[in-house]
């Protein structure tokens, strides 16, 4: 019987971490290591994690000093020792059978990689959440022509299928030459996905079978504007770049990549309510004059993006930098 190694990075989770251990205690597939890295947590989950770890031998709890979420992955992909390997993020919970569903698909098909969907519960409506990609499975070559062209960026300019890598439970071995940017704290999940699926010879697809409970929490909905967010963002953009130099099929989604990455940046600084006018104007113009995006603009046709009218119509905007104004009120209308 495989074991499945579940890696849970803890950070200021006291309201949630019972309830996300629970779901995994009471997964129906038992062979199972459970990994906590409790990444500086200043509340009770770290007190909580330990507790758990008395009670069930299953269970390993690593404390740290506070560095983040994909440093804390990283340290649970260096420690595990299960034959697959899956994440959970520890406000989230899951249905019983996940995995011995996912096990399944393994035992069947032989795959690298499974992948399931998920619902976003907020816990009063329970939204089914799914990715416009065949299910079933994929060998190698249907890999390589069927999932390829949207490995990193979906043609529409959003993310792919595996930026939910808490969905993914993939052979440990498929992920033995790759680790999360330490320090990237937005999008994370987007290059380690894009790098899974290409060492991957093998993926099957559970579309429609919703195990996974993405908890949507009301308490963080309030917009914030990170300034350095953007940094990660080109970290992301920079590091694809290194990994994929080499198949110059992944170019253009390379630069989908940084549109979207402009759209959400551009849109955090629209948004954001405790800036005036004029420094959502000077905001914006730094952004759309760094020279990646420059170039960018120069390299992509916009008129044949697959994006709605109205987001070509923006895009003209950022792209030469006029009627910003008329884009701020828009946007200041909306709350």
């Amino acid at each position: 019987m495989n074991k499945i190694s579940v890696i849970i990075p803890v950070y200021q989770v006291e309201k949630y971490i019972k309830r996300c251990l629970d779901s995994i205690l009471s997964q129906t597939y038992s062979n199972l290591e459970i990994i906590l890295i409790d990444d500086g947590s200043r509340d009770m989950s770290g007190e909580i994690c330990d507790e758990y770890a008395i009670k069930d031998s299953r269970i390993k709890v690593i404390h740290q000093d506070n560095a983040g979420v994909s440093v804390a992955r990283n340290k649970g992909l260096d420690i595990c020792t299960g034959d697959y390997v899956t994440f959970v993020d520890s406000d989230d919970f899951l249905e019983p059978l996940m995995y011995e569903k996912m096990m399944e698909k393994v035992t069947e098909y032989n795959c690298d990689v499974v992948m399931c969907d998920c619902v976003k519960d907020d816990g009063v409506i329970q939204k089914p959440y799914t990715h416009d990609i065949r299910a079933g499975f994929y060998n190698y070559n249907q890999l390589k022509e069927e999932y390829y062209p949207h490995l990193l960026m979906m043609e529409n300019v959003e993310y792919p299928a595996t930026i939910s890598n808490c969905l993914i439970l993939f052979k440990r071995e498929v992920a033995s030459n790759i680790r999360y940017i330490e320090g990237v704290r937005y999008s994370e999940d987007l290059l380690f996905g894009a790098q899974l699926l290409y060492n991957a010879k093998s993926f099957y697809y559970m579309k429609g079978e919703y195990y996974y409970h993405y908890w949507m929490n009301n308490e963080s909905a309030s917009h914030t504007f990170k300034i350095d967010k953007w940094k990660d963002y080109k970290m992301l953009f920079f590091k694809s770049k290194d990994f994929f130099c080499d198949d110059k099929q992944f170019t253009k989604q390379i630069d989908i990549m940084l549109l979207l990455f402009l759209y959400n940046y551009a849109g955090d600084i629209l948004y954001y309510k405790e800036f005036d006018k004029k420094q959502k104007i000077n905001y914006l113009n730094n952004l759309l004059n760094d020279k990646d995006i420059v170039d960018l603009f120069k390299r992509v046709n916009i008129s044949k993006l697959l994006i709605s009218t109205k987001l070509k119509i923006i895009t003209y905007m950022y792209k030469y930098r006029i009627g910003l104004s008329l884009l701020i009120r828009k946007y200041e209308s909306k709350y």
